[in-house]
């Protein structure tokens, strides 16, 4: 079954996503997968340019049901970043090979965390190696599973657990930084 999207609204015809409904999607989240693109790949230009090939890649017909057209976008993009960042992903995932991950276990992150994610992106983004950047979104976000980003990724299922890691290490720090800088803790070195 096929959605259309007209003024937000989806109904069903012939199972096929025409191109125009395709880049509805895209005109409708645009600025949800413009800020995916632009924290996978920490640049204003090429998140823009892997925005637009996304949706050039998607203008096609496909037969989709209502969950999967709404999560396309979405999908097409971490994609056409991933195509961008791929050789850079491939030179770290050695050393994170070489690590042992501290934390027992990983789970995807609270909506509270996904929510920080985005009203922190900036300083997130500034902290996190694109390694760290995609499994925070493939496994923190998209409730993917260590092994599925691996594959995705081209790299180890241990290189992916050590980055996730890495990545929930740092949203600690910077959550505290942010408290601290909130006035939200006092300080008990007076």
């Amino acid at each position: 079954m096929s959605a259309t999207v007209t003024s937000g609204i989806i109904t069903a015809k012939l199972g096929m996503a025409s191109a125009e409904e395709i880049r509805s999607a895209f005109i409708e989240n645009n600025q949800a997968v413009t800020w995916l693109a632009e924290f996978l790949t920490a640049d204003q230009m090429i998140a823009s340019a892997c925005v637009i090939d996304a949706c050039t890649l998607t203008e096609r017909e496909y037969e989709i049901g209502q969950e999967w057209f709404w999560s396309w976008p979405r999908e097409a993009t971490i994609h056409s970043a991933l195509d961008i960042q791929r050789s850079r992903i491939a030179q770290l995932s050695p050393a994170y090979d070489r690590v042992d991950c501290i934390h027992g276990h990983l789970a995807p992150l609270s909506q509270e965390m996904i929510e920080f994610v985005a009203s922190e992106s900036d300083a997130i983004r500034h902290q996190l190696d694109v390694l760290c950047r995609f499994v925070l979104i493939l496994c923190g976000v998209e409730q993917r599973s260590l092994s599925e980003a691996a594959l995705l990724l081209g790299i180890s299922t241990h290189a992916v657990e050590v980055a996730y890691c890495a990545a929930i290490e740092w949203l600690e720090v910077i959550r505290c930084y942010a408290i601290l800088e909130s006035g939200g803790c006092v300080s008990m070195a007076n």
